[in-house]
């Protein structure tokens, strides 16, 4: 097995100081937090899938991923990807999230069918309709009206009209994905779309509750 990147490292390079160091937020002992050299790693993947995810669905995202550097608040931004590579890409971090045993993950539970299922999308470069595992996304952006890259979020859980949907940070957005056998069109109304479209709001961050969270914890740290 390989030390396989849940998030690939390429989006925590806007992460890293001159040092090239980025801290990890954990509300543990003086600091709150802990100077990380490298992306979290777990050891999930042998080397051909590694290499498949790489170049099917990390590249491509890679190299169509393009946000611009501000959006006004209370204002959209829509933009158009490859369906299939693009929407497989999220659902690959999804997967990898939920068979990672590392307690940053602990919130991703996606149960052995849906994991199969999603397994077997990934490998047969299958991305599904809209409506099979929807995919909404919000931009994420600072005080400045900038489009916040800095930040990257374990994963977190809601229900969303008793449907699970699991939301994470990454890539200066805030993904969205639901796992359920039934559709629900509200949903998939608003996230991407079998064309590619995808519109996103744009959201402060200290609007979001999961940076909400991280700033209490380094506020609640031990002092010594």
């Amino acid at each position: 097995m390989s030390d396989s990147h849940i998030i690939p490292e390429f989006l925590y390079k806007d992460l890293y100081n001159k040092n090239h160091r980025m801290m990890e937020i954990n509300g543990l002992k003086k600091k709150g937090w802990k100077p990380l050299q490298k992306g979290v790693r777990d050891k999930l993947l042998c080397a051909d899938c590694e290499s498949l995810l790489n170049q099917e669905y990390e590249i491509p995202f890679q190299k169509q991923w393009l946000m611009p550097e501000s959006i006004a608040q209370n204002t959209t931004h829509t933009a158009v990807y490859d369906y299939p590579t693009f929407k497989l890409f999220h659902l690959s971090i999804l997967f990898r999230a939920s068979v990672s045993s590392l307690p940053a993950f602990q919130e991703v539970n996606l149960g052995m069918v849906h994991e199969e299922r999603i397994r077997k999308m990934i490998l047969s470069k299958d991305p599904g309709l809209n409506w099979e595992y929807p995919i909404q996304a919000l931009a994420v952006i600072n005080g400045y009206g900038k489009v916040e890259k800095r930040v990257i979020t374990s994963p977190i859980s809601r229900r969303f009209q008793n449907h699970i949907a699991y939301g994470q940070i990454y890539g200066g957005a805030m993904w969205w994905i639901m796992v359920s056998s039934h559709r629900n069109d509200r949903f998939c109304k608003e996230g991407l779309q079998l064309s590619g479209q995808i519109t996103m709001p744009a959201i402060p961050w200290n609007e979001i509750g999961v940076i909400q969270d991280a700033s209490k914890m380094v506020k609640r740290a031990p002092l010594k």
